[in-house]
């Protein structure tokens, strides 16, 4: 019931926050922005973020958990390109400079190319909270933090290694986030002596992340293999894929769990952003943020896996490799755990 209830709570906000902020006091009351000397914290959402069943709504359920426990006004904004998203940053800056307390939320990796570009001097008042990104050439005072999904990802491709191909689909080459788990997936599947996964891309661009039909298009072409998709929203349609063509093709659930979502799906890769989000917010409110940067993954977390409960029950085939064995996935991710979060180390250390 509480997931319903996120749900019908995030298609409210994504048909009010088109453009703009939609503000509301600690009390649940909507203020229409007026002051009211609460602190104060906008959140910018990725370009048609809300509503992905995934990484951006978990980043949704942090925030609106966050504001339900009250002391705070929230502004949501959900731009529908770069140059909004960049108006509503410049329009934070002039309009909270030197009144009560601040914090600018920028949920998209993206957003981190919009600060490098400005010469913003952030007021003892204001804070800016960027996910995704390092903290490399980044204005004074800026927080950020990145998951880290490269021993999640090996982890996920060491239980596959017996499966007899694997693939991933994923959003847009180029993307830093999206190749380390590439590189995690790829490294683990091929430590069993496979060759590598093939990876496919939707789009050259950001418009990668809501391209539902294209990737169900591509799915629905691909025979006996295992995918991993990293496409944000698009996921959606390699999934929808999964369920409606029968192709002997196995999917693993990304960024939230997705055991409901098509029925050959042993596991999913799950982000745990929705806390990390939590735990940044109520330390700012707090006073107790520190600027600059922090990773976290597998060791401390962030990231990890969970299985789906009806799996064997549900899904169109079995592989002889994990059909006799109803706790295979299990056995194999407890088998690989210690040393995914070691190669996850190594890989930083690169």
């Amino acid at each position: 019931m509480q997931g319903l209830v996120m749900k019908i709570r995030t298609a409210v906000m994504a048909a009010v926050c088109a453009f703009g902020l939609y503000s509301c006091s600690g009390d649940g009351e909507a203020d229409g922005g007026a002051a009211s000397g609460l602190p104060s914290v906008t959140v910018v959402t990725s370009v048609g973020g809300m509503g992905d069943m995934g990484y951006n709504d978990l980043i949704l359920d942090g925030v609106m958990r966050f504001y339900d426990k009250g002391g705070v006004r929230m502004s949501l904004v959900q731009p529908t390109g770069m140059a909004q998203a960049g108006q509503a940053l410049d329009a934070w800056v002039e309009e909270t400079r030197g009144g009560g307390r601040s914090l600018l939320v920028l949920a998209d990796d993206g957003y981190g190319e919009l600060l490098r570009r400005r010469d913003v001097a952030l007021a003892t008042n204001q804070s800016i909270l960027l996910f995704e990104s390092g903290g490399d050439s980044l204005p004074a005072g800026v927080t950020t933090f990145s998951i880290d999904r490269y021993g999640a990802a090996w982890l996920a491709g060491s239980m596959c290694r017996e499966h007899p191909s694997a693939t991933v689909i994923a959003a847009m080459p180029g993307n830093s986030t999206l190749q380390r788990a590439i590189d995690g997936f790829t490294d683990g599947y091929t430590a069993g002596g496979g060759s590598a996964p093939e990876v496919l891309y939707l789009s050259d661009g950001e418009e990668g992340f809501a391209m539902a039909d294209s990737a169900y298009r591509l799915a629905s072409r691909l025979e006996r293999t295992v995918i991993l998709p990293l496409a944000g929203g698009s996921n959606g349609g390699v999934y929808k894929a999964s369920r409606e063509v029968f192709a002997l093709t196995m999917v693993i659930g990304m960024d939230a769990d997705c055991s409901l979502r098509c029925q050959n799906l042993p596991f999913s890769l799950v982000v745990r952003v929705d806390s990390l989000v939590e735990t940044y917010l109520s330390d700012w409110l707090k006073g107790q943020m520190v600027a600059g940067h922090r990773s976290f993954g597998l060791a401390e977390g962030a990231t990890g896996i969970v299985f789906t409960p009806g799996f064997y029950d549900n899904a169109d085939f079995l592989e002889n490799y994990f059909a006799g064995d109803r706790d295979y996935w299990t056995k194999a991710c407890a088998s690989f755990m210690d040393e995914a979060i070691r190669k996850e180390k190594e890989y930083e250390s690169r």
